[in-house]
Order: C-alpha cells, then sequence, then structure tokens
C-alpha cells in the first residue's frame, strides 16, 4: 500500500510537471507566433507608408512643374500687358506669339491664356477671338485679387477648378492668376493662366497604377483640384481634414492610417506641400490586402503553434502511457512517432529553424536543424551538409561567429549572407538568431531560422532606383542654375551676333558663333551626366576599369550646384595620375552624390562664418584604392557611428529623408567587391569608399580615354 501511495505521487507530480512544461512551451510557441504576426504587419503598414510617399512625392513634382509653366506664362503675358499704346502694338504681337507657342510646348499642361483690365473684361486671350470683350469681374478669383492692395500686392493664386466652361476659360481647367498692376500704382488686371486638368490626371493615373491606389492634387485648403480617378465628381471636394492641415503648419509633410471617406476602405494616406504652399499633393495606398496577408501568416503561425503544441502534448501523455504499462519498447516507438510528426510539419515550412550551442568566442555547435532546406537554399536535399551548418557554401565574408556573439550579448541578431547556387550564382540569405538561454560560464542555446530574401534584395535593388531618382529631385535647383549660365551666355551672344551682322562685321559673327557653339556643348555635357546618371547601372554585371576622376567629375556635376549655394568649398586631391578602378561608373557617382548632399546638409548647419569644406583625396596601398570625402561638419555622433550604415538610420529631420541613402551607399560598394567606412575627425567625418584598382592594361585604356 505504502509502495502505490508513492507511485500515485510521483505520477501526479509528475503529471504537474508535465502540465506546467505544455502551457510554458504553448507559450512560447504562441508568444513566436504573435512575433511573426506582429513583425508581417509591420512590413506591411511600412510598405504602404513608403508607397503613399512616393506616389505624393511624385505628384509634387507635377504639381510643381506644373505651377512652373503657370509662371513663366504669367511672367509672359504680363510683358504683353505692359506694352500699351500704339507704339506697343508689334511687341504685343511678337509676344502673342510667344505665349502660343509656350502653350503648344507645355504638353498640354495649359488650355487657356487670358488677360483682363481692371474692369474684369478681356483683352487678349490665347483662343484667339473667342472670349475677348467677356467680363470675370464676377469670378471670386478676380474679386479676390481686386481688393488686394498695394501695386504689388498678392501672388499667384490657385483658384477651385471648373467643371464647366466659364467665361472666357474652358471646362476641366484649374484657374491660376496673377495680378497686374496699374502703371501708376493701384489695380489694372490680372492674367489668368487655365491649367488642363485632364493631362495632369493622366499623368497621375500612371503613377498610381496599381489597384486600390490614388493620387491627388489638391489647393492648400484642402480641395480636389486633379485626381487619378473620378475628378470630375470630386471636383472641389474637401479631402484633408483640418487636423492634417493644422499639422502640415508645422512641417511639410505628413502621412496617417485612416478610412477613405469616399469608400470606407481603410487606408494609408502620405500628404506632402508643394513648395510655394499654394496646392498639397496626397498619395493613398489601400492597407486591406497587406494586412489581408499578415493576418493569414498569424494564423497559420498559431496554426502551426498549436499543432506543435498538440505534438509536444501527444508525445508526453504517450510517455506516461508507456510508463505506466512499464513498455520500454512501445514508450520508445511512441516518442519517434511524435517526434517524426513535428519534423514533418516543420519540414513543410518555407524556412529552416535550427539550434545552436554557442560558446563566448562565437563558435558554434550544431544540435537541431530542420525545414525545407531544398526550397531555401536552391540545392538538392542530398548536396546538404548532415548535422553541420552550410557554411562551405557561404560567401566567405559571412561572420557567423560575430552573429552568435551578437545574439549572445544582446539577446537577437541578423545576418544577412550569400550562397552559393548550383549554376554558380548567388542567393541572398537571412540568419535570425535570438538567445533561448545564457548559462553563468558564458555559453548559451541560440534558436534561429534561415529564409531566403532574393526577392528582397531585389526590392532593395528598386530602392536604389529610387534613391537615385530622388537626388536628380534634390539637386533640381542646383542644375537648374548650372543650365541657366550657358542659356545667359548664349542669348546675350546671339543679341551681339544680330547687332554685328546689321553692321557688316562678319568677324564678330563667327567669334559669337564659336562661343554659342562652347555653351552649347557645355549645356550638352551637363544634360549628359544627367542623363546616365537617372539611368542608372547594372550592378550584376562584372565590373569594368572606372577613373576615379571622371566619377568624381561626374558627381560634382551633378552636385556641384547645390553645394555652390551653400558656399561650400570642394578641394579636390586625386593624382596624379587619378587612380584606375574596378566598378561601375554609375552606382560610383551615385555613392559619390549621396555623400557630397550629407556634408552639405552637415554644413549648412554650422554658425555663420564657419568654414564650409569639403576634402576629396585618393590614395592606393596594396591594391586598393581609396578615396576619402572628408568635411568639416561637426562629426557623427557616437550613438550614431555604429549604425550608420544600417536602413533608417539618420542624424537628419523627417523632413530630409528616411535614412536610406549610407544604407544604400553600403549595399553598392558591396556589390561592386569594395567598402564603406566612416570615422570622425578633428572638425568633421570622413567616408571612405574602398575598390580594387584596374589591372595596368585595362586603367591604361581608361586613363587613355580620360586624357582624351
Amino acid at each position: 500500500m505504502a509502495q502505490t501511495g508513492t507511485l500515485f505521487r510521483m505520477r501526479r507530480w509528475s503529471a504537474a510537471l508535465a502540465a506546467g512544461a505544455g502551457l510554458l512551451a504553448l507559450a512560447l510557441l504562441w508568444s513566436g507566433a504573435e512575433a511573426i504576426g506582429d513583425h508581417m504587419q509591420e512590413d506591411a503598414l511600412q510598405s504602404a507608408e513608403e508607397r503613399a510617399g512616393a506616389i505624393a512625392d511624385a505628384a509634387g513634382q507635377f504639381a510643381a512643374r506644373a505651377l512652373a509653366v503657370a509662371r513663366d506664362t504669367q511672367a509672359l503675358a504680363g510683358h504683353w500687358a505692359s506694352q500699351a499704346g500704339p507704339d506697343g502694338a508689334a511687341m504685343r504681337s511678337e509676344v502673342a506669339g510667344l505665349l502660343n507657342e509656350l502653350i503648344r510646348n507645355a504638353g498640354g499642361t495649359i488650355a487657356r491664356v487670358a488677360v483682363t483690365d481692371a474692369a474684369g473684361r478681356v483683352q487678349w486671350s490665347s483662343a484667339g477671338e473667342e472670349g475677348v470683350g467677356t467680363s470675370v469681374a464676377g469670378q471670386p478669383w478676380f474679386q479676390a485679387h481686386a481688393a488686394e492692395g498695394g501695386a504689388s500686392a498678392g501672388g499667384v493664386r490657385v483658384s477651385q477648378g471648373l467643371a464647366r466652361a466659364e467665361g472666357p476659360l474652358p471646362d476641366l481647367v484649374i484657374p491660376t492668376s496673377i495680378r497686374i498692376p496699374a502703371p501708376g500704382g493701384g489695380f489694372g488686371g490680372i492674367i489668368v493662366v487655365a491649367l488642363e486638368i485632364r493631362s495632369l490626371a493622366k499623368a497621375l493615373a500612371g503613377l498610381a497604377h496599381r489597384p486600390g491606389e490614388v493620387a491627388a492634387i489638391l489647393r492648400a485648403e484642402g480641395e480636389v483640384l486633379v485626381r487619378s480617378q473620378d475628378t470630375e465628381s470630386l471636383l472641389g471636394r474637401r479631402l484633408v481634414t483640418p487636423r492634417t492641415l493644422a499639422a502640415l503648419e508645422d512641417a511639410p509633410s505628413t502621412t496617417l492610417r485612416s478610412l477613405n471617406p469616399l469608400t470606407g476602405v481603410e487606408v494609408m494616406i502620405a500628404v506632402r506641400t508643394v513648395p510655394g504652399g499654394k496646392m498639397l499633393t496626397l498619395g493613398s495606398v489601400e492597407l486591406g490586402p497587406g494586412l489581408a496577408a499578415a493576418a493569414r501568416v498569424r494564423l497559420w503561425a498559431r496554426i502551426a503553434a498549436l499543432v506543435a503544441w498538440a505534438g509536444m502534448m501527444a508525445l508526453v501523455a504517450a510517455s506516461f502511457a508507456i510508463l505506466r504499462a512499464r513498455a520500454d519498447r512501445r514508450e520508445f516507438a511512441a516518442q519517434q512517432q511524435g517526434r517524426a510528426e513535428i519534423e514533418r510539419l516543420l519540414a513543410g515550412l518555407p524556412a529552416v529553424v535550427f539550434l545552436r550551442e554557442v560558446g563566448p568566442d562565437g563558435i558554434a555547435r550544431h544540435v537541431y536543424r530542420n525545414g525545407d532546406g531544398a526550397t531555401v537554399s536552391g540545392w538538392p536535399v542530398e548536396a546538404l551538409p548532415k548535422g553541420k551548418p552550410w557554411a562551405e557554401f557561404a560567401d566567405p565574408e559571412a561572420d557567423f561567429d560575430g552573429l552568435y556573439q551578437r545574439t549572445l550579448a544582446e539577446g537577437r541578431a541578423v545576418l544577412d549572407w550569400r550562397m552559393r547556387q548550383p549554376d554558380g550564382s548567388w542567393a541572398w540569405m537571412r540568419t535570425t538568431a535570438r538567445l533561448l538561454e545564457k548559462r553563468p560560464d558564458g555559453h548559451g542555446s541560440v534558436v534561429g531560422y534561415i529564409v531566403n530574401i532574393t526577392a528582397e534584395r531585389a526590392a532593395e535593388a528598386r530602392a536604389r532606383e529610387a534613391s537615385r531618382l530622388a537626388s536628380l529631385g534634390e539637386m533640381g535647383q542646383g542644375l537648374a542654375h548650372e543650365l541657366r549660365q550657358p542659356l545667359t551666355a548664349i542669348s546675350l551672344a546671339v543679341g551681339v551676333a544680330v547687332m554685328a551682322a546689321k553692321r557688316g562685321d562678319m568677324d564678330r559673327v563667327l567669334q559669337r558663333l564659336d562661343r554659342i557653339l562652347d555653351q552649347v556643348k557645355r549645356g550638352s555635357a551637363i544634360i549628359d551626366y544627367l542623363r546616365q546618371f537617372a539611368r542608372g547601372g547594372e550592378e550584376a554585371d562584372a565590373v569594368v576599369p572606372v577613373n576615379l576622376a571622371q566619377a568624381l567629375e561626374g558627381a560634382l556635376t551633378l552636385a556641384g550646384g547645390a553645394l555652390a549655394e551653400a558656399g561650400v568649398e570642394v578641394l579636390v586631391t586625386l593624382g596624379p595620375p587619378p587612380p584606375v578602378v574596378l566598378g561601375h561608373a554609375v552606382p560610383i557617382e551615385q555613392v559619390l552624390v549621396n555623400l557630397l548632399f550629407n556634408a552639405r546638409d552637415s554644413l549648412e548647419a554650422l554658425p555663420p562664418g564657419t568654414p564650409r569644406r569639403v576634402e576629396v583625396t585618393a590614395v592606393v596601398e596594396d591594391g586598393i584604392a581609396r578615396l576619402a570625402i572628408t568635411d568639416t561638419g561637426g562629426g557623427i555622433p557616437p550613438a550614431v557611428m555604429g549604425r550608420v550604415f544600417e536602413p533608417f538610420v539618420t542624424t537628419k529631420g523627417p523632413d530630409r529623408g528616411a535614412g536610406l541613402g549610407l544604407s544604400i551607399c553600403h549595399g553598392l560598394m558591396r556589390s561592386m567587391g569594395g567598402g564603406i567606412t566612416a570615422e570622425n575627425t578633428g572638425a568633421g567625418a570622413r567616408f571612405t569608399l574602398s575598390l580594387p584598382v584596374a589591372p595596368d592594361g585595362m586603367a591604361d585604356g581608361v586613363a587613355t580615354e580620360a586624357a582624351a
């Protein structure tokens, strides 16, 4: 009886311990499933936010270009209005011809131009006699200009779009107007430039081409001017809440998660202020598909956790039954059967899970691995090593020891690495490791999983392309300055040549024509650099010789105007001779442009009178060329230095970038077999690019072309 009671108590305690272990396992499995679901949901929201922001930014470029064309047209129309009296008739005729040519060259952006007198009567219209003599005095935009005080009051006014023709203006246009001062002061009339809504809507539809996406241009008050869909039915409707407009008073952009007021569908909305404050742009992406996919992943993760827990509980129950029957053989068979079931479930996952015992030095001992290794790795199962990691297929640069050391120190670590494929190509893998247990002797148990992220890396390549296009937008003002100089020189040369031709001085005419040709070549060179930069390069192609002097010249051509406007002095020391490296010209230029813009942003924040200088130097050591870009902008904060090349790490404000630039630079340099490092100097920061030097024969050819 005593033995029976003792056995009963042992079974009761064993059952209690088993139940506790089962609950703990369920909690761990469920926590892991929830973590996976949360991660997928965060990725879906982040992707939607980036897409909505990209749509709004691109729509902002369309709106800014449309306003710029409208301002140019209004300036020319103002010149027409200033030529009053009989003596100005010929000049007005010439200006009218230029206005019509400007409208034709606007690509459909301008629908109509009209000039009125102080009473609101149309004096001239781009439609000819149509509309001349009609009155716009009753229009609210005319009355607003007339009520402004002073000869130079007001500015360009963007009014509500017209759904139907009114006065001299056709239907479906956006009236933009500016006040004409009278010769003796006061109000002399207005100039109206009507922007074509259909043309703008077609351009926006090309931006928001995916299902559930919307692009729109709004008035500063939040009312619809143009929309990628259903513009006519929504014209004038307010799509932005007062709360959002208030947020835009503090920052030029905002992003929010909300319900579409038209459909009731949950969307991610990005709103941007167009420079000048006259318009807003909106990008909207439906969250439904992304969140639904995240919910499905969460559901399957929960099911997998429950199935795994049920399998574990089945194994424990079978063990107790076997113990009670004292049938060791049946107990072993049941355990093997339960293990096989769990292995089968894990083998169907699109990932490889593993367990390692890790020492303080990061050296790991393989304990367990399972999952769909063939799908993840790209190798047949029989070709993969049994009971060992896949290090023999990995890129030699993959630092697995460092991964496990970081896991022991931080509790979690991630490593992206390349795995050679059967056809000799490379696939990208991501190993995510978590610390299960750390013992007092410094050893620990690490669990993790490996997934194939080759498709994700392709998406990162598209992000690099987006970064390059964003750089084009940032350098636009500087390039406009660079192109304005040759155009001004050409204009002056043409005037001098015309006067010389009237005098019969053909030598003078030929000199001016040579001057014009030189300036045309200068402008053509700037446009060629811009075209090559925008087109990008094939980073996956084999590396070729690149002259660093030419790459730096291209980067300075694109970014030099912005640096000059910021008062930054650039000092270059590359040779002689300048190094010739193995890489790709456009990615190297993209990296240099990014670093130069970063240096400019740091230097602009310095107090007035502080030296603003960027030095570019190059050295060659042991077959490696190192190009250093050093600024005097104060350096990188120590808290950021260790993570400066990670995505979304930035020291700028939220309106100056997403923190992807240096991460993309790091990826570009790695893709060319090089590297990039950052360090602080006495007065600022230094970024050093490292690339292998091209062999002598190849380098000589590139150097000869550069000299020519």
